[in-house]
Formats: C-alpha cells, sequence, structure tokens
C-alpha cells in the first residue's frame, strides 16, 4: 500500500465517523424536540394583549384562553400590558423566550408603530413569527345625536359646508381609529378637526356629552352606546354588514365605495419558536376558534372569526403593514 492511499483511507474512516456522529448528534436532537412537542405545554401559556381589559382585542383573548386551556390541560392566562401606544407589550412579547409560553395578540399596532415611532427595539416582521389570525372587527362611524347628519353621505356633506368645523375623535395620534379617520377624510376630501384621547373609554363620553362630534371606533366599544341611543351610527367600516348592526349601511355603500378600514386580532410568538410548538398551538387555537360557543361568543360583538395556518397571519400584517405605512408617509404622522 503505497503512503498516499494509506492517508486517504485514514481521511475516509475520519470523514465517515465524523458524518455518523453527526447524523445521530441530528437525530438525537430532532428526537428530543419531537419528545418536548410532545410534552408541550409543561407550564402556563400566556397571551399578552396590549390594551386594558373589556376591549375586542381583550376579549377575543380571554375566550381563546378559556377553549385553548381545556385543549392543553394547563391554563392559558391573559395579562394586559398597557401603555406607549402598545409598544411595550409589543417589544415585551417580541423580546420574550421563543419556547411557545409566551404569546402575543398583535392588533393594528403590530402594523403601523414601526412607521410612526422612532427607535422602536422590536421588529414586527423580524422579532415575531405568525401564529394564527383570530378575527376581524368592524368599525362604526358613531356622531353626537344633535349633529344634523343622519348618513354617512349627510356627514360628507355637512363637513364640505363646514370645512374645519366638525370635529372627530380617537383613541390616540397614530391608533387605529385615528389612522381609520384619516382615511376616511383622504377618501372624502373633507377637512375635520381630529381630537386625539387617551383611548376610546375616555373619547365615548365626550361625543356623548357632544364636546366632540364623530369617530370612527370598534364596534364592540361603541355598541352599547348605540342599542342605547346615545350615539349614532351612520356607518360601518367592513365589506359587508355589520351582524350586530345590521340596519347600519356599510360606509362603502353609503358614498366611499372602496372605504374598509378593520380592526384585527391576531397571534403571534418570538421568532425562533420551534416550528413544531407553532403548529401545536396553531392547531388548539384554531380548534378554540372553530368551538361554537366560541363563535356565537364573538358574533355578538361583531367578530369576524379567522383562523388558518400560521402564513394567513404572517401575509395580513404584511398587507397591513403596506397599506398604512403609505398613508402615515403621505399624512406626516409621528407619535412621538
Amino acid at each position: 500500500m503505497t503512503p498516499g492511499r494509506g492517508n486517504m483511507n485514514g481521511q475516509r474512516r475520519i470523514g465517515c465517523t465524523l458524518l455518523a456522529l453527526f447524523i445521530l448528534g441530528s437525530a438525537d436532537a430532532m428526537g428530543q424536540e419531537r419528545a418536548e412537542t410532545q410534552a408541550f405545554p409543561r407550564q402556563t401559556i400566556k397571551i399578552i394583549v396590549p390594551f386594558a381589559p373589556g376591549g375586542a382585542p381583550d376579549i377575543v383573548a380571554r375566550v381563546l384562553a378559556q377553549r385553548a386551556s381545556e385543549d392543553f390541560k394547563r391554563q392559558v392566562v391573559v395579562e394586559n400590558r398597557t401603555g406607549a401606544g402598545g409598544n411595550i407589550a409589543m417589544e415585551a412579547g417580541a423580546h420574550a423566550a421563543p419556547d411557545g409560553y409566551t404569546i402575543l395578540m398583535c392588533t393594528f399596532g403590530c402594523a403601523t408603530n414601526i412607521f410612526l415611532y422612532d427607535k422602536l427595539t422590536w421588529d414586527p416582521v423580524k422579532d415575531l413569527a405568525p401564529l394564527m389570525m383570530a378575527g376581524i372587527v368592524p368599525n362604526v362611524l358613531v356622531v353626537n345625536t344633535t349633529v344634523p347628519a343622519k348618513s354617512v353621505k349627510e356627514f360628507i356633506a355637512l363637513a364640505r359646508k363646514r370645512p374645519g368645523l366638525l370635529t372627530m375623535a380617537s383613541s390616540g395620534v397614530g391608533s387605529a381609529s385615528h389612522l381609520a379617520g384619516e382615511m376616511f377624510k383622504k377618501m372624502a376630501g373633507i377637512s375635520v378637526v381630529h381630537v386625539p384621547y387617551r383611548g376610546s373609554t375616555a373619547a365615548l363620553p365626550d361625543i356623548i356629552g357632544g364636546q366632540v362630534d364623530s369617530m370612527i371606533v370598534s364596534i364592540p366599544d361603541a355598541l352599547g352606546f348605540i342599542k342605547s341611543g346615545v350615539l349614532r351610527a351612520l356607518g360601518t367600516s367592513g365589506t359587508q354588514r355589520a351582524s350586530s348592526l345590521s340596519d347600519v349601511p356599510t360606509i362603502a355603500e353609503s358614498g366611499l365605495p372602496h372605504y374598509a378600514v378593520s380592526a384585527w386580532s391576531a397571534l403571534f410568538v418570538p421568532s425562533g419558536t420551534p416550528q413544531t410548538i407553532v403548529m401545536r398551538l396553531n392547531s388548539a387555537f384554531n380548534k378554540a376558534l372553530d368551538n361554537p360557543e366560541t363563535r356565537k361568543r364573538l358574533a355578538d360583538l361583531s367578530v369576524e372569526p379567522v383562523g388558518g395556518p400560521p402564513s394567513r397571519a404572517g401575509d395580513y400584517l404584511k398587507a397591513q403593514m403596506a397599506d398604512w405605512g403609505k398613508l402615515i408617509r403621505e399624512q406626516g404622522i409621528r407619535a412621538n
């Protein structure tokens, strides 16, 4: 045997040994991941919601948490973290351990805050992985009952007749209600003064009291006031009439044909969460969403359940970022 051939054989043996060790190590890692997934969850799962209790995202999260707890045989709890336009909650969700035990209830701010704030410490695409699209929530244009407009067309006509004199409240600069209002004003070609509040719970009483004329707000937040007659609903913002306000036409059918702006809720986990755990969570939350009692509870609030694979939530987030990023840049809106 020549020295060169011996060296080659020795190198082959070393290479085969290393390959075998790599294969064994990979198989062992895969086996450990499978075992961890099968045992998941071993502890309480937390859903972080960037709003106070009582709003649509909070209600959706709590309904899903209750049903998923039954599936997991482990408690799923909701943790409300408010402040900084949702950034406190979103940062916490984005930077949590990627182990499936912390879930973020993403809402409008997940798509818009990156355009509204300077120096964010989290990125909705890089730091978050989609889990499941939960629900779509139509908005409603409401006015004080003394406003002389009984329809969207009449409101637009009134605003054109009184440019800069009508007022429109929002839940704060850059909030879903603010951007929905800016889109409405842009498409209608009207000038209405924006009056920002710290949340819809602060704004709605002032509309009822006549300090502000109008607001575009999520249906669950305003439904009770509309039903009691202290607010007048002019139009809803979905592509079809809301089940809880079936007698109220959509804004699209009332003068702005292409207007469709809804609030939404989706579940995301930190990037790097094992795909097997993502799919286990996705399966459980889809099952929770398909429960008849869950669907009825959400329908009563005009929340349209969506569900589906994780990719649906990811695609929706990117589409929302494209749409609202354009408007925010055009209008020069900043929330710092």
